[in-house]
């Protein structure tokens, strides 16, 4: 099987084509433009050295990786979006780099792990879309959280007119960043119920116990409405909560830990989530309480209820039903 290397940037796009023997047949840079792309794949087929069952490959860059998407989808390529950390170590120890040099590394990734490839269709534009509303969203909070912190400490100790000037724009930054807020939610909440399929499934995500509309609309973006990630233990592993072993021979380098290589975002909206579980009355709140009695530190204890979060969420979408507690034994 053919494939194709693209590496990405904001101005260019690198391209390496490898033949079904792993030769390199075409190495060519043109502008990030669907125009251009399609101008130089469309003539690669014409010519008969690109066929439709190429497999494209690009690293997952965010942003600038979308007209490149576009271009191949609508020639009716097959699209891996890998992530760049994943090539990177695959490759083993290398010296140097260039664009063009990546372009080739990432087609050479591609041709060897075939059997990692996940190929993505338009849906992956789709969601794309939902996670940067959800990411502008999040910039917004932030910002608000960042002036109110100065309207209810820095103000009250500076001197003269110019605590009464800081208050004032401060307070209108507020109530501006509060007004985009209010929109990218109401954007968001438009998103999920133009499509039934994804407003029933946030619905049912929202029957577990601590998951407010914050985290089922994070959910469903990292698993593209539930189309990847569907085994919790993977959704565990990505989202920073599954512990994993250290040890060498004889030798046990501390106790089990999570790994840092996780959606730190997700991460903490899952926290969150659990915490709210914790504090209402329930099977989670009971949990947490009982193994802290028993010594185990709480750290750990909030770890093993954002699992149980995770396992009940993909329980609730797999079933179609929503959350029912287990039946507690007298």
């Amino acid at each position: 099987m053919g494939t194709i290397g693209i590496d990405v940037s904001k101005e260019h796009l690198d391209v390496a084509l490898l033949d079904d023997h792993g030769n390199m047949v075409c190495e060519q840079r043109v502008k990030n433009e669907v125009k251009a792309l399609t101008k130089l794949l469309k003539g690669l087929q014409d010519r008969q050295v690109l066929g439709n069952d190429h497999l494209v490959c690009l690293e997952a860059t965010g942003h600038y990786g979308y007209r490149a998407i576009v271009a191949c989808l609508d020639l009716g390529l097959h699209v891996w979006v890998a992530h760049p950390m994943d090539i990177k170590l695959s490759l083993g120890m290398q010296r140097g780099k260039n664009d063009k040099v990546d372009a080739r590394r990432i087609a050479r990734y591609a041709r060897k792990h075939p059997e990692k490839a996940e190929v993505i269709d338009r849906s992956y534009l789709h969601f794309e879309e939902l996670k940067k509303l959800l990411a502008s969203r999040e910039f917004f909070v932030r910002e608000r959280a960042k002036c109110k912190g100065q309207l209810n400490d820095d103000v009250h100790f500076l001197p003269g007119a110019t605590a009464q000037i800081l208050k004032k724009e401060l307070k209108r930054q507020v109530a501006s960043l509060g007004r985009s807020i209010l929109a990218l939610e109401t954007a968001i909440d438009a998103f999920v119920k133009a499509d039934q399929q994804l407003q029933e499934k946030c619905e049912l995500i929202r029957t577990v116990p601590g998951v407010g509309p914050a985290v089922a609309y994070e959910i469903l973006s990292v698993t593209k409405g539930f189309t990847r990630l569907m085994d919790p233990r993977k959704f565990a592993c990505y989202a920073g909560s599954a512990p994993f072993e250290h040890s060498s021979g004889k030798s046990i380098r501390g106790r089990n830990r999570v790994s840092h290589r996780a959606n730190k975002h997700t991460k903490s909206l899952l926290h969150l989530a659990a915490m709210a579980a914790i504090k209402s009355p329930g099977t989670q709140r009971d949990y947490y309480q009982r193994k802290c009695a028993e010594g185990k530190k709480p750290i750990l204890v909030l770890n093993a209820v954002r699992n149980k979060i995770i396992h009940y969420v993909c329980a609730v979408l797999r079933s179609g039903q929503t959350f029912k507690p287990y039946l507690q034994e007298p």
